[in-house]
């Protein structure tokens, strides 16, 4: 997502979300309007409002038999050492 920082400040959040759209429809090579970005993914991007979007974004794309494909936010599972130490 460091590709919206070259858009006006007022658009980075949405230009965001078509780059995530487009990313996800190019590697499942499905249509952009056959993409669905989860509310999650939705609520990260624009946490910090419409002007500073995060610059890296991980998500989980999944490809459903009916050719959608659904994007959502990868949350990283704590590692069992990380609980060990607590």
């Amino acid at each position: 997502l460091r590709r919206t920082r070259e858009v006006s400040r007022t658009k980075r959040s949405p230009y965001a979300i078509r780059l995530i759209r487009s990313f996800a429809a190019r590697h499942m090579r499905v249509e952009p309007s056959k993409v669905r970005v989860e509310t999650d993914v939705n609520n990260y991007v624009w946490s910090r409002s419409i002007e500073k979007p995060p610059r890296r974004v991980e998500v989980k794309v999944t490809k459903y038999s009916d050719g959608t494909v659904k994007v959502t936010l990868n949350v990283p599972e704590e590692k069992e050492t990380e609980k060990k130490a607590q």
